[in-house]
């Protein structure tokens, strides 16, 4: 099990290098994650649920992700395999202690797909529930933002982390994932992209593994085709004209 602190204030560096992103499913595949009611352990107003909405609320934002409101759920909800068989991805459990006018919340992060458990602690202030409970929240999407759709193991514990950067390669994942209009079962298609400043694509490059399937190559490069600006303003200092993209349909 991998142990993941979350703290509300981070330390943040300039992020630089090839950028190496894994488009997972089409536009209309979002990644679905599923959070259990957390359990509380306390003798005030229980905060559960106010922390359960900031999550789900959290990662629901941008499209990459979504909580089913009808699944199948396994008769075992400590069984991964069937959470995954049932299309699941992420399964989330919480468990909350007030103690001493503070909230501990513990937040486990189930990957059906790695069946790695991330274990995440964090302290909340009653007083100030709604903004702390947002920010944690927030964390909690970069992080499986950064274990979704990267590559870099490592980034989604967030150590160092421009914030700014984060931003940018998820404008990047939600831009080549709303073009991809995906219709096959599974495959795999690299592709690599050199781009101007501005965020015009001047070049992209098809790599091997996507002509396994002929119809994937023209799905990948119908999407490339309709990507005629990537995302610069704002971004100009982790700008990275070079681009590396790995485009996985899942479903």
């Amino acid at each position: 099990m991998r142990f993941l602190s979350l703290l509300l204030l981070l330390i943040c560096t300039n992020a630089s290098g090839e950028i190496e992103l894994l488009i997972v499913g089409g536009q209309n595949q979002p990644i679905k994650f599923m959070a259990l009611p957390f359990e509380y352990q306390g003798d005030g107003l229980n905060p559960a649920v106010t922390v359960e909405n900031h999550i789900v609320q959290a990662l629901s934002s941008t499209g990459l992700f979504t909580m089913p409101l009808r699944y199948e759920k396994p008769q075992n909800e400590a069984n991964m395999l069937a959470w995954q068989f049932a299309g699941i991805r992420y399964v989330l459990q919480g468990e909350i202690r007030e103690l001493e006018e503070t909230i501990h919340l513990k937040l486990t992060i189930n990957d059906t797909l790695l069946l790695k458990p991330t274990l995440s602690t964090v302290i909340l202030n009653p007083k100030e529930l709604e903004l702390s409970s947002q920010l944690f929240a927030d964390q909690v999407y970069r992080s499986m933002f950064y274990t979704t759709f990267t590559n870099d193991e490592d980034k989604q514990y967030l150590h160092n982390e421009d914030p700014t950067f984060t931003r940018y390669l998820n404008q990047l994942v939600v831009l080549f994932k709303g073009a991809w209009k995906s219709q096959l079962n599974r495959g795999t298609c690299s592709v690599e992209i050199q781009q101007m400043p501005g965020g015009v694509p001047f070049k992209s490059q098809l790599q091997e593994d996507c002509f396994n399937d002929s119809q994937l190559a023209k799905e990948i490069q119908e999407a490339l085709d309709t990507v005629s600006t990537l995302p610069y303003e704002k971004y100009q200092q982790v700008f990275d004209k070079y681009l590396k993209l790995q485009f996985i349909s899942t479903d």
